[in-house]
């Protein structure tokens, strides 16, 4: 039976219609038999990427026998090897090279990273993120503690999303701090020309992550009300981006795009979790930027002061769920709770931030459902529209869990982002 219109919300208002499921109970058992089949593919995939890594650290264990420094040669029997490798596969030298250290690092730094994918539980994807998060620890113990800890979240979600959990985590383990790395790579920041073909160049910018971060939310921001204002403009979000940026770093206001005042009084938003030892001034922890990049105390601190208001999160010391949100100032206080513990889209694997989401009823308005936080969750625009226009339904479990069923019947949960990342206490000082 087909719902009513819905009355969730949009960000920019109007309403989402339901839509009977667009698949018959035989196109259902042949979507099930299909990703039963692709599951299995991705399972025997990850497997011979795993016996690729072990042959490829063979390849690098043969040449690094071959190594002499006396001679002088530097890495010459490494470029012989991979030159010989590359010609067989009809790949790149530099790019062989490359693939037997990073085996190298995977199969003896990252052994049970590397069980995991030779396993299928985990993909090559998610094992380059924690190996590429995780190859500064140093200490082997500690790594080892870091891979565990990382391997538990690789094996239920996307690797874009293991990834901010698995730099945070690696970042606290590091034995110097953020704060100190952060000072001495800030004397790094640059801006590069690299020439590309047809006419085209690309301008890379190397500067502090909430000021590079900022300044993508903003653009979105200014591209999508581009887009409101004029609906006739076909280019993509990309392609509005680059030219706004452009506009405005030639001519310091977007005026070749709309009027001043529609998107010169934008703003940049960034979500910013920051721990409250250290907005004390009590340890070193820290703060996470839109749930995936860690940033330095100093520029949290300043983004905290610089805000204009800010919610305090309580969590649970152990699991780390959201107790409670308030502010220092009014305003939506119920979006502001489900951004608080959403973070992001509520469709697993999916990472658009919360801020840039719709709020929807899980069960919808028009049939009753409250407009309360246990019926309310955060969904970008494409899952939302997913949600009303085909055979996918959700539901919100007691924990803040969203259940996620396809078409096939299968459930997919997606659990409530942690922010507590569990590592190994400091070994006692050896007794005098």
């Amino acid at each position: 039976m087909s719902e009513p219109p819905s009355t969730n919300e949009y960000m920019n208002g109007g309403s989402i219609r339901a839509a009977a499921p667009s698949l018959t109970e035989e196109d259902v058992e042949t979507l099930d038999a299909l990703v039963t089949s692709l599951a299995a593919t991705r399972r025997g995939i990850a497997a011979f990427q795993a016996m690729e890594a072990q042959l490829l650290r063979a390849a690098n264990a043969l040449a690094l026998q071959r190594v002499d420094g006396s001679r002088g040669d530097g890495d010459l029997p490494i470029r012989e090897v991979a030159a010989e490798i590359g010609a067989a596969l009809r790949v790149s030298d530099r790019t062989v090279q490359r693939q037997l250290g990073q085996a190298q690092i995977l199969t003896e730094s990252f052994a049970a990273t590397h069980d995991a994918l030779a396993a299928g539980r985990i993909s090559r994807a998610h094992a380059m993120v924690i190996v590429e998060a995780g190859q500064r620890i140093e200490d082997a113990e500690t790594r080892a503690a870091y891979e565990s800890t990382a391997l538990v979240v690789a094996e239920r979600e996307s690797a874009t999303r293991l990834k901010g959990f698995a730099k945070l985590t690696a970042e606290r383990l590091l034995p110097r701090t953020l704060d100190e790395r952060h000072r001495e790579a800030a004397t790094g920041r640059r801006i590069d020309v690299n020439d590309l073909d047809d006419g085209m160049s690309e301008l890379r910018l190397c500067a502090a992550s909430p000021l590079v971060h900022g300044i993508h939310d903003r653009l979105t921001q200014q591209a999508t009300a581009v887009r409101a204002a004029e609906p006739a403009d076909n280019r993509s979000m990309d392609e509005l981006r680059a030219d706004l940026l452009c506009d405005m770093a030639l001519t310091g206001d977007p005026a070749a795009h709309a009027p001043a005042e529609l998107l010169g009084g934008i703003r940049a938003e960034v979500c910013l979790s920051v721990p409250v030892t250290s907005l004390a001034g009590v340890g070193d922890a820290a703060a996470m930027l839109d749930g995936t990049q860690p940033i330095d105390t100093a520029a949290a601190l300043q983004l905290v002061g610089a805000a204009p208001g800010w919610d305090r999160v309580l969590t649970h010391p152990v699991t780390g769920a959201v107790l409670a949100v308030d502010r220092y100032r009014p305003g939506a206080d119920l979006r502001r709770y489900l951004r608080a513990i959403d973070q992001r889209c509520r469709f697993p694997g999916c990472m658009i931030p919360a801020r840039r989401c719709d709020l929807d009823h899980i069960r919808d308005a028009a049939y009753g459902g409250p407009t309360e936080e246990g019926n309310l969750t955060d969904k970008c625009r494409r899952h939302h529209v997913l949600k009303h226009h085909t055979a996918w339904r959700s539901e919100k479990s007691r924990d803040g869990t969203i259940v996620w069923t396809g078409p096939t019947g299968r459930r997919y949960p997606d659990h409530t982002p942690s922010r507590v990342a569990f590592i190994p206490a400091p070994e006692p000082p050896p007794p005098f």
